[in-house]
């Protein structure tokens, strides 16, 4: 060092042990800043350790800081973020409402409360705080965002949209960590307008690649049907991030669609074992190797997610089709009376289409009529109900089903022929 002006600050010190976690080291130094270091190496190194999450220490920095500089509001604005983070919402409470309106920071402390009442979750206040900060800078671009990221997150999408597109075309350059191409490109697709929605996706990638975008543009491209744009992103976000555990469902789903089963259930594998808890992925990777004629290999994956799941009724009963389809019609029955649910009506349903298989009509006909009231609006139980009853004699009501049939599927001249 040339002279004493260049020694190290405290809080330099401070930081440095903490970057060597020397944290007692870091602590001891402490009282040292408060005693001799400007006010300015002090307000930065709270800022620091916030940031760090020394969150105790940065506090006292902070409460000594207001104690010296009591009409220094953003001071308090500070400490009430603090106490949020240790959970202290009386106090972060009392801090932000102690700040008056005539303060530089006012609209500040309106941003810090709506953000505390949106963890509270009682977003109509929280609402109220950014409108009315809004009113105050009527044209400030941090506080559109806001508003657009509040909306965002109420999946107030369309209102998210404008203030987005209004903060782009007015304030271009404008860098707060987000991208307003992205937001706006997920905010569409979340209301079904996914053309639009890939134009804002497709500049958000040029702006910059990332496993997020693409794989938002990926399931936009999936929606309009063009499923082989869909699978190059999504196989590109494999090969960039194979963590990135969403991608391994949709990418599934969309190969399966395609007839692609080998590879469908190559990545459906890889995505159980990045995630094995996730159940649709068992069932899909069933499915693939069902089609794929390995009727072992299906019926495992279904055990495997009915051994997952605390509510397994619904894997069940895709094993319980599964096995009619196979027509092992005993299992079938036997994993029906292990529901937690048995008087589900697609479990019913289930049950009198075995006991049909198994010429039990008289037990299916019970199952049938059990299973009826909740699948009234189900054209395909409409016309097997329908066509069993027929089989029974009862044409009166038979006919009446299959009417209601026809109102679903009128082009089905079959069943209308068979009524006339």
């Amino acid at each position: 060092m040339l002279d004493g002006s260049n020694e190290m600050s405290y809080s330099k010190k401070m930081l440095d042990f903490i970057s060597k976690g020397e944290f007692i080291d870091a602590q001891m130094v402490l009282e040292d800043v408060i005693a001799h270091d400007l006010p300015e190496e002090k307000l930065q190194l709270a800022d620091n350790l916030f940031q760090l999450g020394f969150l105790e220490e940065s506090e006292q920095l902070f409460e000594h800081l207001l104690e010296v500089f009591p009409s220094e509001e953003g001071l308090k604005i500070s400490l009430a973020e603090i106490a949020i983070e240790n959970n202290d919402i009386e106090k972060a409470t009392e801090l932000l409402t102690s700040i008056p309106e005539s303060s530089d920071v006012y609209v500040q402390s309106l941003l810090t409360q709506a953000d505390l009442y949106q963890i509270l979750e009682i977003p109509e206040v929280s609402e109220q705080k950014l409108k009315q900060a809004q009113k105050l800078l009527p044209n400030e671009p941090i506080i559109q965002v806001a508003l657009a990221e509040f909306y965002f997150s109420m999946e107030d999408y369309q209102e998210a949209v404008e203030l987005y597109q209004t903060v782009l075309k007015e304030n271009p350059t404008l860098d707060i960590g987000i991208s307003f191409y992205e937001r706006i490109g997920v905010a569409l697709s979340r209301i079904a307008e996914f053309e639009e929605a890939i134009q804002y996706l497709e500049e958000a990638l040029r702006e910059e690649e990332t496993v997020e975008r693409l794989f938002q543009l990926a399931l936009c491209y999936y929606q309009l049907g063009e499923n082989e744009r869909a699978i190059e992103l999504l196989r590109q976000v494999v090969s960039i991030n194979e963590d990135f555990q969403q991608v391994y469902y949709p990418l599934g789903q969309i190969l399966f669609d395609e007839g692609m089963d080998e590879e469908a259930l190559n990545y459906l594998e890889i995505g159980i074992e990045k995630n094995p808890y996730e159940v649709s992925l068992y069932h899909l990777a069933s499915e693939c190797a069902y089609r794929l004629y390995k009727k072992e290999t299906a019926i495992h994956y279904l055990r495997q997610a009915i051994a997952l799941e605390e509510d397994s009724d619904f894997s069940k009963l895709r094993l319980v089709d599964l096995l009619r389809n196979e027509e092992d019609f005993d299992e079938a029955l036997s994993l029906l009376s292990t529901l937690e649910n048995p008087n589900l009506s697609e479990a019913q349903w289930y049950a009198a289409r075995l006991y049909n298989d198994l010429e039990e009509f008289g037990q299916a006909a019970v199952a049938y009529e059990k299973a009826a009231p909740e699948l009234l609006e189900d054209a395909e139980f409409l016309k097997e109900y329908g066509m069993f009853l027929r089989e029974e004699g009862k044409i009166d009501q038979s006919t009446q089903l299959l009417q209601a049939y026809l109102k679903q599927v009128p082009d089905d001249m079959e069943i209308s022929d068979l009524i006339d």
